[in-house]
């Protein structure tokens, strides 16, 4: 007789084939955005092409503005996938994979280790939750971060971002449990999260553990259970010894990288050391003095509304998960209300050091919502146990932020990529999608798949089953039409939504188009008044970069054909800069920010003079 699977192990598989459901079709469909994935992508590149994976490299000098796991996670998967070679290669070979010298599984392999990682969290969530609540709770709060839109885009990005979040929450999940779980193996656990924790400060830096860790001594301070303090085995006996086994651990993998590079005596291409760039630029002063951002200042609400669009539609539950801090009382010292309180306490910490950062980018907030959808995910386990009326305030109030927040998304689609992208008033291709989805006409409606037609259905699909299992009393009717118009959201997000706007947010298609319309590979590529990082990447570090109208002049001269990548607005400066006798085609305007341009021979005017 077959044996049937662990009933422990039905929710962890579950939020495993579910998040695996959510990042990983078409991973490798769209190319990579700019300008932090092909940056970092190219980052990883050359250390293949150089043979060096301690002394990160970018264009033509060294690389000190982020750590070395993400980079080694994509050099590491595009060495398997074929992706190393140095410069476009010879040849014509039309088919641009090919003729470009990519794999085509080149962005497969710069964001699969990303998206691994982000379903390693999922399944920690719903471990972690289910051993210290139920079950239930687990797979829900599992399925809130998956499909809540803020994680499920991150974990398609090559950044150091998703790796970072997923894995500290992942390390947070480990010690939640040795912590909590008296029937765990507290020694596997802990020493599990300080690995976790450890790869997480070498994903990122000092968040990687500054933040669980002011998390956790919140906990610890609120419910004054300082005694639990030696389940998180901060020091062991080794033969009478006192030994902080699992601090080593931690050192052993976060340490050795960060003190190579600070003894390093390199300079990247401003003349800063490591440890001026890293630690001094990039750590306090983007704290405490701002520096490159798009969104300079801003209050302490910034990150309201980022937290909204990026969680729905788990606003909807995040008022009753909020309003759960204040039942138990804080010397609460049971499983569910400890891990409660963390959560809790996870999400003011990270709101709180975000909001004070004087640098802002809306992905900032990534750090809380792993803790709001554990709170989500409790809540609903909460609701389906008590019934809607203990909880019809909060139902109520989350029916509100799911009208509000809806509304705003089906207003202004673009809040969705602007949860991950760098510059927030670059063009967004409305027009473009929209006649991707022309939709067809009944009576005075037209159907569309297009986005403000889906958001409008879902939502309001959403919304009046909550309200109306509001009204009833029905919990199930409630519950049951969050989750569903979550999950569906989160799939049209991740499936179709985004790679719809991948075109606009890329360079892979114009060096394709240009790849497959060369006729010889002398023919050279520069890129005018831009530095978006994926002319870098696509190009094999062989892009030109000009700023400079003689020196354009000059470049273009050499060759009878030249290609350009430019920005839309910077066209004509383009045509006034070229010689006399070059004209300037667009080549390929797919894109709403970017144009090919290939530089010819204007015959004409030559023949005149």
């Amino acid at each position: 007789m077959a044996r049937t699977l662990p009933e422990a192990w039905r929710g962890p598989l579950l939020a495993g084939a579910l998040a695996s459901a959510v990042f990983l079709p078409w991973l490798g469909a769209t190319g990579l955005w700019d300008p932090w994935e092909p940056h970092y992508a190219e980052v990883a590149r050359q250390m293949l092409v150089r043979d060096d994976w301690v002394h990160p490299w970018w264009e033509s000098a060294w690389f000190f503005s982020k750590p070395a796991l993400s980079l080694w996670l994509s050099a590491a998967a595009m060495g398997l996938a074929g992706v190393h070679e140095r410069g476009l290669p010879p040849g014509s070979d039309p088919a641009p994979p090919a003729a470009s010298g990519l794999s085509i599984y080149t962005e497969w392999a710069v964001r699969l280790p990303g998206a691994l990682l982000a379903i390693l969290a999922c399944v920690l969530t719903a471990v972690a939750v289910g051993r210290l609540v139920s079950r239930r709770a687990g797979l829900l709060a599992a399925a809130a971060l998956a499909t809540a839109p803020f994680f499920a885009l991150m974990a398609r990005q090559a950044t150091t971002d998703v790796s970072f979040v997923a894995l500290m929450s992942s390390g947070i999940m480990c010690f939640a449990v040795a912590l909590w779980d008296d029937r765990a193996h507290r020694r596997a656990w802990a020493y599990a999260g300080y690995l976790l924790l450890g790869f997480a400060t070498l994903a990122k830096g000092l968040l990687g553990f500054a933040l669980p860790g002011a998390a956790f001594l919140a906990w610890f301070a609120v419910s004054g259970d300082w005694g639990r303090l030696r389940r998180a085995m901060l020091v062991e006996r080794v033969r009478g010894f006192p030994v902080p086994v699992g601090p080593l651990l931690f050192l052993a993998v976060a340490a050795p990288w960060y003190v190579v590079m600070s003894l390093f005596s390199g300079r990247d291409d401003e003349g800063k050391t490591f440890a001026e760039r890293f630690w001094i630029h990039d750590h306090l002063q983007r704290l405490g003095s701002g520096v490159h951002t798009t969104t300079p200042g801003g209050g302490f609400v910034y990150f309201v509304e980022q937290l909204g669009y990026g969680l729905h539609p788990w606003v909807a539950a995040l008022p009753g998960g909020l309003s759960l801090l204040a039942r138990p009382r804080p010397r609460d010292r049971g499983a569910a209300s400890s891990l409660t309180l963390l959560a809790g306490l996870w999400l003011l910490v990270a709101y709180a050091l975000m909001s004070f950062s004087a640098t802002k980018f809306h992905h900032y907030i990534l750090p809380a919502v792993p803790a709001a959808a554990v709170l989500c995910g409790i809540f609903l386990d909460r609701l389906l146990a008590d019934g809607v009326e203990e909880h019809r305030v909060a139902l109520l109030l989350g029916l509100v932020a799911l009208a509000v927040v809806g509304h705003d998304l089906w207003s202004r689609p673009r809040n969705l990529a602007d949860l991950f992208v760098y510059n927030y008033e670059r063009p967004y291709p409305d027009r473009e999608i929209a006649e991707l989805h022309p939709g067809a006409a009944l009576g005075p409606l037209r159907l569309s798949l297009g986005p403000r037609s889906v958001m409008a259905f879902l939502f309001t699909a959403g919304g009046v089953g909550i309200l109306l299992g509001w009204i009833w009393r029905a919990r199930r009717a409630a519950a049951g039409a969050l989750v569903g118009v979550a999950l569906a959201f989160g799939i049209w997000v991740s499936w179709f939504h985004w790679r719809e706007l991948s075109p606009h947010w890329s360079q892979r298609d114009l060096f394709w188009t240009m790849l497959a319309k060369r006729e010889s590979p002398a023919e050279p590529v520069a890129a005018w008044y831009m530095n978006w990082r994926g002319e870098t990447f696509y190009s094999r570090n062989l892009v030109r970069q000009i700023q400079d109208a003689g020196e354009l002049r000059e470049w273009a001269g050499r060759s009878p054909r030249a290609w350009v990548v430019t920005e839309r607005s910077r066209l004509q400066s383009l045509r006034a800069a070229l010689p006399p006798d070059r004209l300037a085609r667009v080549a390929d305007r797919s894109s709403v920010k970017y144009y090919l341009v290939a530089v010819e021979v204007d015959h004409a005017t030559r023949d005149r003079r």
